[in-house]
Order: C-alpha cells, then structure tokens, then sequence
C-alpha cells in the first residue's frame, strides 16, 4: 500500500483523537463484524443534559452509568509516540518488496498491551478507509486453545474472516469433528482485501516449541502477501525469539557463518563470536508497556488521574479529586492500567447511584479490585 506521509503535526492530531474516542469494550472482536463495528465506532463521554435530571433518582440503566463502568483509555505521549512508531513501520513496509520486520508488544499484565494492540489496528484501518471502502486491512486474532496444531491458527484467522463452518446443531457441536485445512480459502480472501495487518494476542499462552510451527507460517503470509505480524503478550519478547531461533535453527547457522568468515578462527573464537551474537534478545522491534510511575508532579501516573478526571461526568465534581489522591491510588494499583481503571470506574458508578456524585476517598476504599495482600515486609 502506497501511502503519503502526513507532517508530523496533523498525525498527532489524528492519533489524539483516536485515543480519545476508541471504544472501550469492542464486542465479538474476534470476528470482522466485530472488528469492524469497533473501528468505526466512537465512544463520547455523555452530555449531562441526556441523562438523568439532578432531582431524579439515577437507576443502572443511566447513561452516565454505563459510560463509567469502561471509563476511556487516557491519551498519553507514551500512546502517541507507540502508534507514531507503528504509523513508521507501516509506512516503510508499504513500500518494501522484501525485509519486512514484525514487531511485539510486551510488558505484565494489567498494563495495557491488548489496548495499544488493538489501537495500532484500528489507526491502521482508518487511514486504509480514507482511501478504500473493499478491504480487510486488518486480521485481529488470539491464541488457538490448542496452539501444537498449525491448522487450529489458521482456523483463527478463517474464524476471523467468516470462513470456518459453524455447527448447525447443538449435537452436531458435541461431536468431534477433524479441523479442515482452510489455509487456501484465507490465503485467498487476505490477498484480495489485501490484508496488511494480522494482530496476534495473548502470546503468554503459547511455549515457544508451540509457536514455532506457526512463524514459517506467518513468514509466508509476510512474503507472498506482504503481512506484519504483531505478536503481544507477556513474555512476548523471549517467547517470540526463541521460537525464532528454534524453528530457523539459527544457533547452527550462526556456527556456519563464522567458520565461513573466520576460516582461521579457533574453536574458542568460534564460540565467542557466537556467543555474542547470542545476547541479542529479540529480532525484532519491541514495545514495552510498563506499569505507571508517579514521579512527581509532571509523571506519566498523575497525567493519567488527570485524563480520568477530565472524562468523569459527574454533577457535584470536586477539583482535583483524583489527583488529590494520587499516592493512595498508586499505592492501591501499583501503576497497573487494568487496576486504576476497575478502582476509578467502580468508584465513579457507587457515587452515582448513591447520589453523592462525587468521587471520594470513602468510595475508592470500598471498592476491591484485587491486589489488597501485600506480603510483609522482612
């Protein structure tokens, strides 16, 4: 795909906006229908003048209710300059006939790597749509329950795009019935809606004996097709690279290259050479999704409370009402996305069903949302 790079400034604008509006709960996302109404839904904090009057009692069918309980993701520098790298990557392997690169998302649980996977998709599709209404730009799929068999990853991907038989029957269901090879059929659709972009999540599920299988896959759909691969998960990094170096045997081809360079070479240099190409922890490009630090009064975890307070829509709002409390919520959370999310969230819905509207400290500390046991300290 042949695109023109826009200036710097207009692609912060777009991605900012794209932060701001990205739904936060795609529903069936794991199917192009899914998929696609995701992309093209744009989730707005509600206007108070919609909702409830102050005089009424709010029930959970309130919009503001609903709204609060999947609060939106904040936009950050640290989302803008992931998809602006993203953005770069794409743009050079739209204009590549061969040394495509892949890339991995990775960092712990609760920080945020299935968001920013999903992000980078739906970017990527919006700009495909300004120019094209026909296309599948964009394959989203996890890890298969039984990842040993390479046709259960294509029956992901044949899932994903509508091509995987259903069962007619409850009983038809129950029996067990032999995977077919669907790998024509998506070969097929992906070259004529010329998918560009295939997401894979949950990498954490999969041993890198697993997956290996899979990348001589992937690699064909890079090469014949011209498909990046995302791989994101925890672990994600190790995961990847040592499926890589098993399925390639590079660790030989490695021992090969340097007999060839270094014809004179001792065994010892030859094992040193090796072992320093060795260290290299992942061929391909990483993003590490971190927890937040709260470091002062310009850290990324007080411009985040900052982002939630600016998306509350509350009547009686108190100033700085989270950021007053950033060091009990960073205390609380950890700096994990998940955690902070599911504590401010669930706080924000108490406090407007019960009528404060108002988040306070009361309703943070009613609120569970795991991490509670701290070991103590030795």
């Amino acid at each position: 795909m042949k695109t023109t790079a826009p200036a710097a400034s207009d692609a912060r604008s777009e991605i900012a906006h794209l932060v701001r509006t990205t739904p936060p709960l795609p529903a069936w996302i794991f199917s192009w229908e899914g998929w696609d109404r995701y992309v093209r839904t744009e989730f707005n904090p509600p206007d108070l003048l919609d909702c409830a009057p102050a005089d009424v009692e709010v029930d959970v069918d309130d919009p503001r209710v609903d709204y609060h309980r999947h609060l939106l993701m904040i936009e950050t520098a640290f989302l803008e300059d992931c998809l602006l790298r993203a953005r770069g990557t794409f743009g050079i392997n739209g204009n590549r006939y061969e040394g495509l690169l892949d890339m991995v998302i990775d960092g712990p649980a609760g920080t945020g790597k299935t968001y920013l996977l999903r992000l980078i998709g739906r970017e990527l599709q919006r700009r495909v749509e300004k120019h094209f209404s026909d296309r599948i730009p964009v394959v989203h799929i996890t890890v298969p329950h039984d990842p040993e068999n390479k046709l259960n990853w294509i029956w992901e991907i044949a899932s994903f795009l509508a091509l995987a038989p259903e069962p007619k029957s409850e009983a038809e269901a129950r029996q067990l019935r032999r995977i077919p090879d669907l790998s024509l059929p998506v070969h097929t659709v992906m070259e004529r809606k010329q998918t560009r972009l295939l997401l894979v999540d949950d990498i954490q599920r999969v041993s890198p004996s697993q997956l290996g299988p899979i990348l001589h896959y992937f690699d064909y759909l890079r090469t014949r097709l011209g498909i990046t691969t995302i791989f994101c998960g925890t672990g994600a990094t190790d995961i990847v690279h040592a499926a890589r170096k098993g399925c390639d045997r590079r660790d030989d081809a490695l021992w090969t290259a340097h007999r060839r360079l270094q014809p004179g070479a001792t065994a010892a240099d030859l094992r040193a050479a090796v072992a320093k190409e060795q260290k290299v922890r992942s061929l391909l490009p990483v993003t590490w999704v971190d927890p937040l630090p709260c470091s002062g009064d310009q850290g990324p975890f007080l411009a985040v409370l900052k982002g939630f307070e600016k998306n509350l829509r509350m009547r009686k709002l108190s100033k700085d009402v989270l950021t007053r409390h950033a060091q009990y919520l960073h205390d609380r959370t950890g700096g994990y996305f998940l955690y902070l999310s599911q504590l401010i969230c669930g706080a924000a819905v108490a406090a407007i069903l019960d009528g404060t509207e108002d988040v306070t400290l009361e309703h943070l500390q009613a609120i569970r949302i795991g991490r509670e046991e701290i070991l103590p300290s030795r």
